[in-house]
């Protein structure tokens, strides 16, 4: 082991370490050492130690000198501050004894004092008391009076005070006083809640106030209130629950209940008038029982306003609330009971929810609250739900059971349907709100009815022939369409009756779902309608085949009479007319279906006819006299004849080109020219009028292109726009203009300059 040579080496020794450090748990190196070393390591630690001591009292001798100094100066002032101390404690134990004895008196004093004013605020208190007890009893005697029960509900007030700021308990000489007061108490609360009964039930406000202002002085206004609330509520539960009651019904002396588990049946044939007495009961419980006591409570609210009782603002709105809750639970409660209330409340809901709403009209009228007493629709829902769900049924099923069978339905069965669409619409007119929901049912009917002369429809060749008589497939057509179009006049004229109850959005409902009708017909007629447009056309473009229109051998003097081809026309239009649809009922959606029939034939023969050539002065009168036959062929298409006519577009377009054709073509392109953008004609119908009469060099556009004359009008079909059809006229132009050019002739043909001003409208043309 090492010497010990300084205090360092003592710090730094583990056998030291674990001398000076208690909490250390290094390993316990004294067990190593013999007792002889421990001592020479302990001996030479002390002489280092004396050492060290030594040298740091040579180093520091003067501030230790200083210090026992200071020492004995500080133990001379610590004599003389206990001297004094000493003195100071004589002096409190003297002052001591001067102030105690007064305090203790004092104090004394004081108590016996609180003591007196104790008791003489008791005594005072009890001789209030006594006083008020006996004018209490004075006003007891006489408490019929109705002042007297307001004067004694104050002085229980004021006696209730008092005996609640001081504990009087114990004192024999109130004794008798205390049990009288929470006798006359009891009584004046009695006599307070029959008078407030009386009040209610004969709506006098004075006897309603007087008892207000009784349970106010008793400070039980709250409970007062909350009891009244909750009587009334349970008199609506025991008069709801007793008027839904079969047993009770047919036995008004229902107080004497049957056996255990013996029910009350109905004889047979009483259903009938046990049903009727059920709304009998309806009526009085809303319009006598639930009508009284709503304004019952109303006439409470407004006393407890007036009296500035605060919490009590919403008290009939929460009645209400109450009422609806109530209503709702016991009518599903007797309707779970009884099968006879159940089909009662569903199968005639319209009648219970029309005395439910008159209930609310008459509150609204009389109630100075506006908007409290709203319908709530929680208490009537599951009954309106299984009365639309029967509706929807009695609606759909005469129209599934009409086309179940093989044939068409017929009218009477139709009849059937709307007189039970009449009857459902009437019933619902109680309420906007039902007869909307009735009027969507009724759209549902006449959606399926639709659907199932849609699947009834024939189609294919048999239903749009135009050559031979109707066949089997278009005279079912015929029939389904005049079927639509009386379902839908017959359901027009119950709505035009029900027009001052039935719901504006019930109205648009049904008419909405009516228009399936007229849309169900157009797609009837549109596959007919377009054989008769595709066998016109064929018609019109036999114009090119007419020999007259380009022979030259022909004298303009000549009696000009009508083209074979427009005789064809007229007659081919008034037969299809006359045999596929006039017999169609709905002439209007025919008429308006054949508009378009017509403005096509217009639109095809003021094409074809621009697209003549050549076409001699001749040709040309012979074909403005089958312009004015034009509008004669048409007029069967059209509704109203010429008045129809004057309506279409394309008409306004024959009107226009009849005027254009006489002229020559310098007057007629300038006349284009003058009335771009205003007039009926398109630029592109007089260039192809102008080709006529250009030389053979200047083909047509169609020739041209190597076409024919119904595939150029095909292309027109699928090219309205009016750039598209002059550049075609252009490409001709452009060649013959090459033509001549490369051939190195002296000028154009006269028409070309015309035809050019025209070509070049392209380049402003927009469409």
């Amino acid at each position: 082991m090492g010497e010990i040579s300084s205090w360092e080496d003592i710090e730094n020794d583990q056998f030291f370490k674990q001398l000076l450090d208690i909490d250390s748990k290094k390993t316990d190196v004294s067990q190593l050492l013999s007792v002889a070393q421990q001592l020479n390591k302990l001996g030479q630690a002390i002489e280092v130690l004396n050492a060290e001591l030594q040298k740091q009292v040579l180093v520091n001798h003067e501030d230790l000198l200083s210090q026992a100094t200071w020492v004995e100066k500080l133990e001379g002032v610590l004599f003389i501050m206990q001297s004094h101390i000493q003195s100071l404690l004589s002096a409190v134990e003297r002052l001591r004894g001067k102030i105690i004895d007064p305090f203790n008196r004092i104090e004394m004093q004081t108590i016996v004092l609180a003591r007196l004013h104790e008791t003489s605020d008791l005594l005072r208190r009890v001789s209030r008391m006594q006083h008020l007890s006996k004018r209490l009893n004075a006003q007891m005697s006489s408490i019929t009076q109705g002042p007297d029960i307001v004067k004694a509900a104050n002085s229980l007030h004021e006696l209730e005070q008092l005996m609640a700021d001081t504990d009087l308990n114990g004192l024999d000489v109130i004794a008798d006083d205390q049990q009288a007061i929470k006798t006359q108490r009891a009584t004046v609360q009695r006599i307070a809640t029959h008078t407030l009964t009386q009040g209610l039930q004969a709506m006098d406000r004075t006897k309603v106030s007087m008892a207000m202002q009784v349970f106010q002085n008793l400070g039980i206004i709250g409970s007062a209130v909350d009891t009244t609330i909750e009587s009334t509520l349970a008199e609506i539960e025991r008069i709801s629950t007793e008027s839904l009651d079969v047993s009770f019904v047919t036995n008004p002396d229902f107080g004497k209940r049957g056996a255990p588990g013996r029910a009350a049946i109905p004889s047979p044939g009483s259903s009938g008038n046990l049903r009727t007495r059920i709304w009998e009961n309806l009526e009085r419980l809303f319009q006598d029982t639930l009508y009284t006591q709503c304004l019952q409570i109303e006439l409470l609210q407004r006393i407890l306003l007036e009296h500035h009782m605060k919490g009590f603002h919403d008290l009939s709105e929460k009645f209400w609330d109450r009422v609806n809750a109530l209503l709702a639970k016991v009518l599903i409660e007797r309707a779970q009971g009884s099968s006879f209330v159940k089909q009662a409340l569903e199968g005639e809901y319209p009648k219970f929810l029309r005395i439910f709403l008159d209930l609310s009209k008459r509150l609204k009228e009389r109630s100075h609250s506006i908007g409290i007493y709203g319908i709530d629709r929680n208490v009537l829902l599951p009954f309106e739900n299984a009365y639309l769900s029967r509706s929807v049924s009695r609606l759909l099923d005469p129209v599934h059971n009409m086309f179940s069978g093989e044939g068409l339905p017929t009218h009477d069965e139709i009849d059937s349907l709307i007189r039970m669409i009449t009857n459902e619409l009437s019933v619902s007119l109680v309420d906007d709100g039902l007869s909307t929901v009735v009027s969507r049912n009724v759209g549902k009917a006449i959606r399926l009815f639709c659907l199932k002369c849609e699947q009834s429809v024939v189609t294919g060749g048999e239903a749009s022939q135009v050559i031979d008589s109707p066949t089997t497939g278009q005279q079912t057509n015929v029939t389904l369409a005049n079927l639509l179009h009386y379902l839908s006049s017959q359901t027009n004229r119950v709505i035009a009756n029900l027009a001052g109850g039935l719901s504006s959005e019930g109205g648009v409902v049904i008419t909405t779902a009516l228009k399936e009708t007229d849309e169900l017909t157009k797609n009837l007629l549109a596959p007919l309608l377009t054989s008769i447009s595709d066998a016109i056309e064929s018609i019109i473009l036999t114009m090119h085949d007419d020999s007259e229109f380009k022979d030259t051998s022909s004298p303009l003097g000549k009696e000009i009479g009508c083209s074979l081809y427009m005789r064809e026309l007229q007659g081919f239009i008034l037969r299809s007319v006359n045999t596929f649809l006039l017999s169609y009922k709905n002439q209007v959606v025919v008429a308006e279906s054949c508009k378009a029939v017509a403005s096509r034939c217009i639109e095809l023969f003021v094409r074809h006819a621009c697209l003549l050539r050549p076409l001699t002065d001749f040709g040309k009168a012979k074909l403005l006299v089958d312009f004015a036959q034009m509008e004669v062929a048409v007029t069967p298409l059209c509704r109203g004849g010429q008045m129809g006519l004057l309506e279409q577009q394309q008409y306004r377009i024959l009107r226009a080109l009849k005027t254009l054709l006489p002229l020559n073509p310098e007057q007629m392109v300038e006349k284009i020219l003058e009335g771009q953008g205003e007039s009926s004609v398109s630029p592109s119908l007089i260039l192809l009028h102008l080709f006529s009469g250009a030389p053979p060099e200047l083909a047509s556009p169609h020739q041209s292109a190597g076409w024919s004359v119904g595939r150029l009008s095909q292309w027109m079909d699928s090219h309205p726009s009016e750039r598209d059809r002059l550049a075609l006229c252009s490409g001709p132009l452009e060649r013959y203009q090459l033509t001549i050019r490369q051939q190195n002739l002296p000028s154009f043909h006269p028409l070309f300059p015309q035809m050019m001003k025209l070509a070049n409208l392209r380049e402003h043309s927009s469409q």
